[in-house]
């Protein structure tokens, strides 16, 4: 367990209702099979990512993971953790990372989402300013990429995602993890491989997955 991964979300972890699936004992990295089987149905080159973090950087920028990845770009609010995740990422060439002041949210209106095959939303300390971001990317209506969610059982993300006209909640592990995006999609095939594994292996057994996706996507 990675202390400083939990201490910061805390807050985060009395937004959610009661599941009948036990939680993941690493319940930060419940949303790296999906991240995982998203990379096998398109070829991601170009990542932005709200709230950088250990399963989602780095698993961004894990080869046998997204084998196309160009550019991943990361935007946090907190100066601290980003140094730590620096420290851990390696200084990789294909990563960036911005710096904001305040909310997340604020800076949304100044990006160009459409240049970006995936977006990752896990930003922010409470689960109001988390859905500030999704409301402030839906509000864009985005075309091209496709956005995850993670944590997606809190009813604020689901509401603040609802504008979205294809909308998916991968519910085989506990956070979930939701996708969503403006166009036809076929995630229903990531969520099938990962419901025959999910008692087989755990979220962050990232080698496992990439070779199931690879047998079975």
């Amino acid at each position: 367990m990675i202390l400083g991964l939990r201490n910061r979300f805390a807050p985060l972890r009395f937004c959610v209702k009661y599941f009948s699936t036990p939680r993941a004992l690493n319940d930060y990295a419940t949303h790296i099979p999906i991240l995982i089987g998203l990379a096998r149905l398109r070829e991601i080159r170009s990542v932005l990512e709200f709230g950088c973090g250990h399963y989602s950087t780095l698993t961004f920028l894990n080869t046998s993971a997204f084998p196309h990845l160009e550019q991943l770009h990361s935007i946090e609010n907190d100066d601290a953790w980003a140094a730590t995740i620096q420290e851990a990422a390696k200084h990789d060439r294909r990563w960036t990372l911005q710096l904001v002041n305040g909310e997340i949210a604020d800076c949304i209106a100044g990006l160009d989402l459409e240049s970006f095959d995936l977006i990752l939303i896990d930003d922010s300390k409470t689960s109001a300013q988390r859905a500030a971001t999704i409301r402030a990317i839906a509000a864009k209506q985005p075309q091209h990429p496709w956005i995850v969610i993670h944590d997606f059982e809190v009813d604020e993300y689901r509401q603040a995602a609802s504008g979205f006209k294809h909308r998916h909640g991968f519910r085989a592990y506990n956070p979930e993890t939701g996708v969503v995006a403006n166009r036809i999609n076929e995630w229903k095939l990531i969520d099938q491989v990962i419901k025959s594994k999910a008692k087989l292996l755990e979220p962050d057994a990232i080698s496992q997955w990439i070779d199931s996706f690879r047998q079975d996507l």
